[in-house]
C-alpha cells in the first residue's frame, strides 16, 4: 500500500499535469486561431504552439514515469522500459532549448533596431524558413538524446536486514562517451542556449540605445516602443535562465549513478518548467492573457451557478 509521501508526491505530480496541460492547451487555441485567421504563418504563434505541443507531451511522460517509479520501483529494472522513458522524457527537454533559442532569436529581430546586414539576412532566413529551423532541430533533438542514453546499467541491491522497506535498492548507472557527451551538450544545450543569450545581449543593447536616445530627444510616442522592449528583454532573460536551471538538473540526473530517491526528486523540479513556460508565455501575450482570465471567470461563474442552484 503506498505511504502518505508516495500518495502526496503522486497528487503532486497529477495536479501539475492537470494545470499545465491547461494552460498550454490555452496557448495551443490561441496560438492556432491566429495562425487560421493569418495568410501567412506568424513564427511567433508557430513556436508557441510548438511550444505548448511539446510541454502537454513532456508532462505526459514525466507523469507516468513518476508514478510508474513510486508505485512500481522495480519497472526500473527493464532495462528497455527504462531507456525508452529516458529518451522520451529528454527529447522533448532538448527540443525545448531550441524552441527557446529560436523564440528569442525572432523576438530579437522583430523589435530591435539595428540595421546590420547579418542581422537582416538572419531576420529573412528565419521568417522565410522558420518550420524547416524547427523541423531541423526537433531531428538535432532526436539524436542527442539517443546520445546522451548511450548505455545505461541498472543495479539492484537487497534491502538491508534492518530496513522496513520492501522494496529493493535500485539505481541507474549512465555510462556515456566522451565524445558523445561533449556532441549532446554542444548540439542539445550550448547552441541553443547561446542563440538564447546573444539574443538578450542584442536585444539589450536595443533597449539602452533606445533610453539614451529618449534621454536626448524626449518624444511622447516612444513610451510603447520602450515597454515592448522592457517587457520582451524580461520574457527572454525568464526562458533563458528556466532552461538553464532545467539543464543543471538534467546534468546532474545524467552525470553517473542515480537512485530512487534521486530519480523521484529529480521528477517533480522538471515538471515544473512546461507549467512555468506556459506562465511565462501567458504573461507576455496581453491577449492571450485576457482569454485565460475570461475562461477563468467563467468557470468560477458557472460553478457558483450550479452552487446557487442546488
Amino acid at each position: 500500500m503506498p505511504s502518505a509521501v508516495q500518495i502526496l508526491l503522486i497528487t503532486v505530480g497529477v495536479l501539475q499535469l492537470g494545470v499545465g496541460t491547461s494552460l498550454n492547451s490555452c496557448i495551443l487555441v490561441f496560438s492556432f486561431k491566429n495562425l487560421k485567421n493569418r495568410l501567412s504563418v506568424n513564427p511567433t504563434n508557430l513556436i508557441y504552439s510548438v511550444k505548448g505541443l511539446v510541454n502537454i507531451f513532456l508532462l505526459l511522460v514525466l507523469t507516468t514515469e513518476n508514478v510508474a517509479t513510486i508505485l512500481w520501483p522495480n519497472v526500473l529494472l527493464n532495462r528497455e522500459l527504462h531507456l525508452t522513458m529516458t529518451f522520451l522524457m529528454l527529447s522533448p527537454i532538448y527540443y525545448n532549448y531550441w524552441l527557446t533559442g529560436w523564440l528569442c532569436a525572432h523576438y530579437c529581430l522583430s523589435i530591435s533596431n539595428f540595421t546590420h546586414k547579418l542581422l537582416v539576412g538572419f531576420k529573412r532566413f528565419l521568417s522565410s524558413f522558420l518550420p524547416r529551423v524547427l523541423l531541423l532541430s526537433a531531428i538535432i533533438s532526436f539524436v542527442m538524446s539517443v546520445l546522451s542514453i548511450w548505455e545505461i546499467h541498472i543495479s539492484q541491491e537487497p534491502p538491508s536486514t534492518n530496513s522496513t522497506q520492501d522494496a529493493p535498492s535500485i539505481s541507474v548507472v549512465y555510462f556515456i562517451p566522451k565524445a558523445c557527451r561533449l556532441v549532446a551538450t554542444i548540439l542539445g544545450c550550448c547552441l541553443p542556449l547561446n542563440l538564447a543569450l546573444v539574443s538578450i545581449r542584442v536585444t539589450t543593447s536595443s533597449l539602452i540605445r533606445h533610453m539614451t536616445k529618449m534621454k536626448q530627444n524626449f518624444s511622447g510616442n516612444k513610451g510603447p516602443n520602450l515597454q515592448v522592449l522592457i517587457n520582451t528583454t524580461r520574457t527572454m532573460t525568464l526562458f533563458l535562465a528556466l532552461s538553464v536551471i532545467s539543464y543543471i538538473i538534467c546534468f546532474v540526473f545524467l552525470s553517473g549513478t542515480s537512485s530512487y530517491d534521486t530519480m523521484i526528486i529529480s521528477f517533480l523540479p522538471i515538471m515544473t518548467f512546461p507549467l512555468i513556460e506556459a506562465v511565462i508565455i501567458i504573461q507576455a501575450v496581453p491577449k492571450l492573457r485576457n482569454m485565460v482570465v475570461g475562461k477563468v471567470c467563467a468557470g468560477t461563474r458557472w460553478s457558483t451557478e450550479i452552487e446557487n442552484r442546488t
